[in-house]
């Protein structure tokens, strides 16, 4: 579940297992414009529809738990670190551009905002 390739290809590989099986089972069930209902539970294709269809809902479930316990165990200390973590590398990629544009005073206007907002300034 922590991995962000599982999470955006285990469902688009579900999706295109149900796309495929599906037009598979029309084909099967279909003979001109007459819809033979009776021969889809003959169908391997209806099965492995089920099955896909099935099996995208529990994991959909199962990342809805997994993201609500991660949710669920942050101390409001641990969420503003994890904001402040990003809003830092965030900082940081700027501070990069601004330092390759020379652009000096700017750089150093907001270095001072940001200890100021997280509570580093001097006093």
């Amino acid at each position: 579940m922590k991995s962000p390739w599982a999470r955006a290809f285990i469902p688009v590989i579900l999706m295109g297992v149900v796309g495929i099986s599906s037009n598979s089972l029309v084909a099967e069930i279909t003979s001109g414009s007459i819809v033979r209902w009776r021969l889809t539970f003959q169908n391997g294709s209806f099965y492995i529809l089920v099955i896909a269809t099935a099996l995208a809902a529990l994991y959909q479930i199962a990342v809805g738990r997994y993201d609500n316990e991660i949710a669920r165990g942050f101390t409001p200390r641990q969420y503003e670190a994890a904001i402040r973590n990003r809003v830092a590398e965030e900082a940081a990629e700027r501070s990069k551009k601004l330092i390759r544009d020379g652009n000096i005073e700017q750089l150093e206007r907001e270095t001072e905002t940001f200890k100021r907002i997280y509570g580093e300034a001097k006093e």
